[in-house]
């Protein structure tokens, strides 16, 4: 019953912050203290005109279409990778340097060098994309495999389990929680470095539309697009942790990614 009524509580918090932020905003447009801050009514006004107009859904496809080509691969290879680190000192050994360099790099220093490579055009993104969200999959998923508990996986080795009965059946159920922290990561930076390449390199979909919207100063559309970008990029984060409460239903809720973060 007490957790009942604080997260109702917390609930009710973040209500009245959005409520306050969304009116102090409109406060600031009235005023028209800077033609960068419109009123938030005239930006909810352009939402339903922009998120209609055949021109935001051709975008919106181009956008989908790189996510969806470059996410899936990374989730998959960079767990089955994450596997092999956590499980194995002689691939952490190898892989450990190249994974922390990668991570650590800002994603607009990589950019110049994936449109040398790559070309002018949805190479380049894809390419972005996987490296923006494949390491993170990478981290998470050792860091979830290396806090599984050893006197279970000895339990398991006493009882005549090989090694990949082994992964499957105790550490692979174990790193989950983990895993799928990292999963969740990785689609939120999915869609933010889907659009900066999209702005950079490519000039299509919802990144460029809305280089073009800044060009041309249609400041309550351009904020209609990045008011979309944020709640896709929310909902997919939370479909993920939808997803990981259906699948983990003995887990207490999602788990928290920078605990893969630290474990790295």
């Amino acid at each position: 019953m007490r957790d009942f009524a604080s997260n109702n509580r917390n609930r009710l918090l973040s209500v009245v912050g959005l409520i306050a932020g969304l009116a102090l905003w409109e406060l600031i447009g009235r005023l028209e203290l800077s033609p960068a801050f419109p009123p938030v009514t005239a930006v909810l006004a352009a939402v339903v005109e922009v998120w209609t107009s055949p021109r935001f859904l051709d975008a919106l496809k181009e956008s989908l279409i790189s996510v969806g080509l470059a996410l899936p691969p990374s989730i998959v290879f960079g767990i089955l990778l994450g596997l092999l680190i956590g499980r194995y000192r002689p691939v952490e050994w190898a892989f450990d340097p190249l994974v922390n360099v990668f991570l650590s790099l800002p994603l607009v220093a990589l950019i110049p060098v994936l449109f040398l490579i790559f070309g002018l055009g949805r190479g380049s993104i894809l390419a972005t994309i996987v490296i923006y969200t494949f390491f993170i999959v990478v981290v998470n998923t050792a860091a979830g495999v290396q806090t599984t508990d050893p006197r279970v996986v000895e339990m398991a080795r006493s009882f005549g389990g090989n090694e990949r009965q082994i992964l499957r059946r105790v550490v692979l159920p174990s790193a989950l929680p983990l895993v799928f922290a990292g999963v969740r990561l990785a689609t939120g930076r999915a869609v933010r470095s889907d659009v900066i390449a999209e702005q950079v390199i490519g000039l299509i979909g919802l990144g460029g539309l809305v280089q073009r919207l800044g060009g041309a100063f249609a400041v309550e559309e351009l904020y209609a697009v990045i008011l979309f970008v944020g709640l896709f990029g929310l909902m997919s984060m939370e479909a993920v942790a939808y997803a990981e409460r259906r699948a983990l239903p003995w887990a207490k809720g999602p788990a928290d990614p920078d605990a893969g973060l630290q474990g790295a």
